[in-house]
């Protein structure tokens, strides 16, 4: 039987780019670059050859170099008029505002939805209008709006409601309560299945017939487009009688729910956390403030700390506890409040990584290794709260589209991911249209439906052809191979330059050559800690994070003699005031 490294000779004779069969089961190219524009970086730029690569296989070159280093949003906010029903929703709200009637506000309980709420919240505060916020519970309630919300909202004199971060598919509600007399204006960002509900407008760049192309916004991102929209109208009917807000304050929400929600860092989302990070380092938010304190982060806050810490404790509230904490974490005026939800919602998140673990092992262990196509597994022991969080991380470790049912003895409610290349959002569309799923939707990574437990069987069959590969070949890229003496201070500096980080623009990963591992020991949850040296002595340490989950950790502790190549990342670690480089283990390549 041929290894899997023989099985691919062939198709590696076809590739321009050279693969490298690896520990983790992937297949590893560098980035293709155009040696022309590299070489023109070089020349232009004054940098360094793997400097320019890095820029290169970003779509950096001399023109845009000081727009992606420096962004300025000034320069880079685009026109929110671009995006259709942007001026209807605008004229809508503005007419409310100064015949001074209460707004109402529909979130979704996820970050995206959740900062949503509290931007357009907090921005009618401060301009004097009143409104009621509302975030359903993920349990009781599901994704969406639905009708006894809606009316509650009507109930405290809300004629007005605005859906944030959902109501593009939420046709039969929607249609009810304008019936019924109120307005609805929708902002989102999902994408649209049929026909758009009966709303008064609908601000989504991801609907039919928007050509801003500016899909790529989450819906805090439409969000703060639209209250731009509104700020300058209402300069222009002299509104303020003093300074109108300065809006810019607002982007560490706008930064948080991006970063959370996982879109593409195109050059508009990139700008957006950029500059919302520098408003987050300010300590603007008391909430975020709160945040901060409660985890213990002691040093600049970045992306990371925003997708790994942050985020999830916000998301906690809606999965396990209570969804409306998090938009009054964010909107709250007082530091001793603050504090509260913020030791309430850690709270919450650390009964949610209890939950997840155990979920987690369970779904592992139903997911059939031999096939290849899309995971669908559940379970009536599973919490829906924690379903989201299990599904990605089924997919990111099989590397498969995955989809987790939280089951009942009717209906079920699923969370789903995807890799690249499988639109799961349209999946889920076709199936609710074929009459097997109840309700749901989602974009291209990520979604979620109901569906009653008789059609669960129904639903799998129809999966079968649905994601199909003829080889298990998946293919990650490195951006460059770089010496083990060039894992500087120097070339972290240059790549920070380079962030934020996220999807479409993701932290540099380098393939260094014949090195050897040292003094390798388990840390941690899973995690394994080593020396890395060159030929020559030269060594770093190293930390390869949930190493065992792999078959990683184990190639690594019996490497012995032998010189090995392998993927890294470098993040700077800081002790007793010493900067060191330090060395994150993506990968081991395998000959």
């Amino acid at each position: 039987m041929k290894n899997k490294t023989q099985l691919y000779d062939e198709d590696l004779k076809k590739e321009d780019n050279i693969k490298f069969f690896s520990a983790k089961n992937f297949y590893w190219m560098e980035k293709k670059n155009s040696d022309h524009l590299v070489n023109q970086l070089v020349e232009n730029l004054g940098v360094s050859n793997t400097y320019a690569k890095l820029l290169c296989c970003r779509g950096i070159d001399k023109e845009n170099f000081n727009n992606f280093i420096n962004p300025k949003i000034k320069n880079l906010l685009p026109d929110p008029s671009l995006i259709d029903d942007m001026k209807s929703a605008t004229d809508i709200i503005i007419s409310h505002i100064l015949k001074k009637k209460k707004i109402g506000l529909f979130g979704d309980y996820d970050v995206d939805g959740t900062t949503s709420t509290a931007l357009f919240a907090n921005f009618l505060n401060e301009i004097g209008c009143e409104f009621e916020f509302y975030i359903p519970d993920r349990i009781n309630e599901g994704y969406g709006p639905n009708i006894n919300a809606l009316r509650m909202l009507k109930e405290k004199s809300c004629d007005l409601i605005l859906t944030l971060d959902c109501g593009t598919t939420s046709n039969t509600v929607i249609n009810q309560i304008t019936s019924e007399g109120v307005k609805v204006i929708i902002v989102d960002h999902h994408l649209q299945d049929n026909e758009l509900p009966n709303a008064s407008a609908v601000v989504n760049p991801n609907k039919k017939s928007d050509n801003s192309k500016l899909n790529n916004l989450c819906a805090v991102g439409v969000v703060f487009l639209l209250i731009v929209s509104i700020n300058r109208d209402l300069k222009k009917q002299k509104y303020f009688k003093e300074n109108s807000p300065n809006l810019l304050k607002y982007l560490d929400l706008v930064a948080l729910g991006t970063i959370c929600d996982l879109v593409k860092l195109d050059i508009t989302n990139r700008a957006l956390v950029k500059q919302g990070l520098k408003i987050i380092n300010q300590s603007n938010n008391l909430g975020i403030k709160s945040l901060i304190q409660t985890v213990g982060i002691n040093e600049q806050i970045n992306e990371y700390h925003l997708g790994y810490f942050i985020g999830p404790r916000i998301n906690a509230g809606g999965r396990v506890g209570n969804s409306l904490l998090g938009t009054q974490l964010l909107t709250e005026l007082e530091s001793s409040k603050t504090q509260i939800f913020a030791l309430k919602l850690d709270e919450f998140n650390s009964l949610r990584k209890k939950i997840e673990q155990n979920v987690v092992l369970e779904a592992i262990n139903k997911v059939n290794k031999k096939e290849n196509g899309i995971i669908c597994v559940g379970s009536l022991n599973w919490h829906p709260g924690v379903i989201g969080i299990v599904a990605s991380k089924i997919s990111e470790k099989f590397q498969r589209p995955s989809i987790i049912i939280s089951e009942s003895q009717e209906l079920c409610k699923a969370s789903c991911r995807s890799v690249k290349n499988f639109n799961i959002g349209k999946l889920i569309f076709e199936a609710v249209n074929q009459g097997i799923c109840l309700s749901g939707g989602g974009h291209e990574m990520a979604g979620g439906f109901s569906i009653e437990r008789a059609k669960i069987e129904i639903f799998k069959k129809f999966l079968i052809d649905k994601y199909f590969k003829k080889k298990n070949e998946i293919i990650k890229l490195y951006d460059t191979e770089v010496p083990f003496s060039n894992l500087s201070s120097d070339l972290f500096r240059f790549q920070e330059k380079l962030a934020p980080f996220g999807q479409g623009n993701s932290k540099p990963k380098y393939l260094i050559k014949n090195c050897y591992i040292r003094f390798s020991k388990a840390v941690g949850n899973g995690h394994l800690s080593c020396f890395i040296e060159d030929q020559y002595g030269n060594r770093k340490k190293g930390i390869a994070f949930n190493a065992f989950d792999y078959d990683l950790g184990d190639v690594i502790e019996n490497t012995g003699q032998e010189g090995i190549d392998l993927i890294v990342t470098l993040k700077m670690n800081n002790w007793n005031d010493k900067n060191t480089i330090e060395l994150q283990i993506e990968d081991v390549l395998i000959d």
